[in-house]
């Protein structure tokens, strides 16, 4: 005698759940990433080199953990460091370099700690927004830290942070125009 499982089809009143708290999750988890660009760029402005970059790496492993929260993900700050701080580093000697430098200006008074906080302000809120929309992308497609794919994420992690800088050059611009 063999036993058979009769198939369990999905209810459209389960699948309509589904979406709309698939749809409730990914409008907090923009508006997570919202807030987090926001303190991304403050903490930018701290006239401190060097504590900038501490508290900048700290909102958005704070991003994280919320994004984590949205998705009833566990978050574990032993995974989420070191994979911020390898995409990151994955910018590259090019865009890493100029922060580097420019942050060194906040000892100067007056212009260099106004030019250095603005420019720092700008590239760490792209640079958390990139972090954001890719773990948010991540958990939307029911990723976890734990399989979170550094490899891949480094190439489309890059791609975001240059498209936010671009969009952000040509607003600039054509506000000056």
């Amino acid at each position: 005698m063999t036993s058979t499982t009769p198939e369990v089809a999905s209810s459209p009143d389960t699948e309509s759940a589904s979406n709309a708290n698939s749809t409730d999750q990914l409008a907090k988890a923009k508006e997570i990433i919202k807030h987090n660009v926001a303190w991304s760029a403050g903490a930018g402005m701290l006239p401190v080199p060097g504590l900038d970059f501490v508290a900048i790496t700290g909102v958005q492993l704070k991003m994280v953990n919320e994004l984590c929260g949205a998705y009833n993900i566990p978050f574990k700050k032993a995974l989420a460091r070191p994979i911020i701080v390898s995409l990151i580093g994955s910018l590259g000697a090019t865009m890493l370099a100029p922060l580097v430098a420019t942050t060194s200006l906040k000892l100067i008074p007056g212009f260099g700690l106004l030019f250095s906080g603005t420019a720092l302000a700008a590239t760490s809120a792209a640079i958390t927004y990139g972090v954001g929309q890719l773990f948010m992308d991540h958990f939307q497609n029911g990723g976890t830290l734990e399989n979170f794919n550094l490899i891949a994420g480094r190439g489309v992690f890059k791609k975001k942070v240059k498209d936010v800088i671009h969009e952000t050059a040509e607003k600039v611009e054509t506000a000056s125009a």
